[in-house]
């Protein structure tokens, strides 16, 4: 299988890492209008195309660009006979299909910047064009790059909040600990390994775990210890409830923009 990336940016190249490994690097081509970008390509050992038309012969083509520059791609890829997969935030199916043509067989991915590490958490649906061989090659494809959650494109917003910008909160989080660590008196190198060890070692206890997080907090609250010291400061300073609205604040943002997006498209 063959697969043209468009746009070479930090998340067309974490998706060019990942599907590399399962289908080779001389399957993944990939396309960017900033022609400077050809050279980080060709370092990284992928095939570099001038222009998307290049990439017709391609079994899948996944749309990596900022979606102001959705609505020229995307006219350009009108005659196409592969599958379409869009990573771009705030462009429904719908719009998608309003400009290649209600036939075109397309998918919408929702990864997080973890699939660099093939460690993603994705969300993916189609607009039912895709037979069930082509549905399940595709998930098998993009397995290589982490998790897959089928949901409803209703829902996308929300996963953006959730699993598509969170990482960036999870890492702030990890900075908070290791400077708490350096306050403490450790230096910040050592702080950080030490957080890092802390949030993977937790998530993976959860992972294999039946219970939920709060059970688990038990297990490490002693009454009257130093863990519920610090968890009673986090009640009182609103520590979820900060967590909840950063993430209604997120996918309200992600809401505004697909908005904007689409009547940007009409207006086009």
């Amino acid at each position: 299988m063959r697969v043209g990336i468009v746009g070479f940016g930090n998340m067309g190249q974490a998706l060019s890492v990942c599907l590399s490994r399962k289908l080779g690097k001389e399957n993944i081509l990939v396309t960017d209008k900033d022609e400077t970008k050809r050279g980080l390509a060709l370092e990284q050992g992928f095939g570099f195309a001038s222009d998307v038309r290049f990439l017709n012969d391609t079994d899948i083509i996944i749309l990596a660009v900022k979606p102001k520059d959705a609505f020229g791609v995307l006219k350009s890829l009108k005659d196409y006979k592969g599958i379409i997969v869009s990573v771009m935030a705030g462009v429904s199916i719908k719009d998608i299909e309003n400009i290649v043509g209600q036939d075109k067989k397309i998918v919408r991915l929702m990864p997080n910047i973890a699939v660099a590490v093939s460690s993603g958490a994705m969300a993916i649906t189609d607009n039912g064009k895709l037979t069930e061989e082509e549905r399940q090659k595709i998930e098998e494809v993009f397995l290589a790059c982490g998790t897959l959650y089928k949901i409803d494109e209703s829902l996308f917003d929300a996963f953006t909040a959730l699993a598509g910008s969170s990482p960036a909160y999870v890492l702030g989080f990890i900075d908070a600990l290791a400077l708490a660590g350096v306050y403490l008196g450790f230096n910040y190198e050592q702080a950080l390994r030490i957080a890092t060890d802390v949030v993977l070692g937790s998530a993976k206890l959860l992972r294999n775990s039946a219970q939920n997080p709060s059970a688990l907090i038990t297990k490490v609250t002693s009454p009257g210890g130093t863990t519920i010291e610090g968890l009673k400061l986090l009640e009182r300073e609103g520590f979820k409830g900060i967590i909840m609205e950063c993430l209604e604040k997120t996918a309200g943002k992600a809401k505004e923009l697909r908005n904007s997006s689409s009547s940007g498209k009409t207006n086009s």
